[in-house]
């Protein structure tokens, strides 16, 4: 995102700069311990003075060599120098953090180009998951998928669908891997996760989420509660926090993934749900230049959703999201008791 990136240059700027400071800061106190060093740095800058200013008269262009020879010949003088006087031969060069990139954060091309440096792409995604709100406690993202909490015993009556419990989750497992796999694609659809309490939902949107952070792209997870609180502070900021509140509601419309969870569960008003179904139309407006895909969880089935919810709200949800229905038992509730028993 555009504030995260704004932030690391920042950051980078800064370190860069005291790197400086700090190596300005040692070259004087070497040049005030031993005064020659200053000498010699000087004779350095006016060799290439020198040999600069002959170039453009084209007075003996070609003897380029020369210079070289005389810098090196200087150069093994202030490390003799620094040597006899206990000091490291790098003692008045910047020490910077990351020396691919020198702290700029870039890395120039051969072609001119300029291209993130690995330190800042670590540090991006660092910032990325960070902002995210998706606590990585090890135990949520594809890799940590366990099919065996759900049941391969078909159940047509209780969950009304022809399928078990798992081969029901496998497919939806395989859809939020293509979701993540096309995610840029204009054609992959925003989704909808309904079922009860316990069977996955918060553990498949958080998987995408991880796995779209691992490729550089913005997601922000927030609960049902937090994002319309989100929008009530921007509509009510004081002139003290009108930046802040701006910039988190301007993060809901342009994060590349918005996760909603628990849809249904924040207080009911029709004022919130306006600004809700504003929501949706400015990220729709946002995906036809930019990635803004959506996710939203909810215990409501689509026939709930009908009865909960405005029919502007339901039929949007329904109309621009793909649904998918979790089924089986409370996966809290079955870890509980398998712990209980170890």
């Amino acid at each position: 995102m555009a504030e995260i990136r704004r932030s690391l240059d920042n950051i980078f700027a800064a370190k860069r700069e005291r790197a400086l400071i700090d190596a300005e800061r040692r070259k004087k106190e070497a040049y005030a311990k031993i005064p020659r060093l200053a000498e010699l740095d000087a004779e350095i800058t006016l060799a290439g003075i020198r040999f600069a200013r002959r170039l453009l008269s084209q007075n003996n262009p070609d003897d380029g060599y020369t210079l070289d020879e005389r810098i090196s010949f200087l150069n093994a003088q202030k490390e003799a120098l620094l040597k006899t006087h206990g000091l490291p031969v790098n003692f008045m060069e910047p020490v910077f953090s990351c020396p691919a990139c020198e702290d700029r954060g870039y890395i120039a091309k051969s072609s001119g180009e300029s291209v993130p440096c690995s330190c800042y792409q670590k540090l991006y995604l660092e910032q990325l998951y960070a902002y995210s709100n998706i606590l990585d406690d090890g135990q949520t993202g594809f890799e940590f998928f366990d099919e065996t909490f759900f049941s391969d015993k078909l159940n047509a009556k209780r969950y009304q669908v022809e399928i078990s419990p798992r081969e029901q989750i496998l497919g939806i497992k395989h859809q939020c891997e293509k979701f993540v796999e096309n995610f840029p694609d204009k054609e992959t659809p925003n989704f909808y996760f309904f079922g009860s309490i316990g069977t996955g939902k918060t553990f498949m949107a958080k998987s995408i989420g991880l796995e779209l952070v691992k490729r550089g792209y913005s997601v922000l997870y927030l609960s049902a509660p937090s994002l319309f609180s989100t929008i009530q502070q921007y509509r009510i900021s004081s002139d003290k926090d009108v930046a802040e509140n701006e910039q988190a509601y301007k993060n809901l419309i342009t994060v590349n993934l918005l996760i909603l969870d628990d849809l249904g569960t924040e207080p009911k008003s029709d004022a919130r749900y306006a600004e809700f179904l504003t929501l949706l139309e400015m990220r729709k407006g946002q995906s036809r230049n930019h990635t803004a895909k959506t996710i939203i969880s909810s215990n409501f089935d689509l026939k709930r959703l009908f009865q909960e919810y405005n029919e502007r709200i339901a039929s949007r949800i329904v109309g621009e999201f793909q649904a998918f229905q979790f089924i089986g038992d409370d996966i809290r509730l079955i870890k509980r008791h398998q712990q209980q028993w170890l």
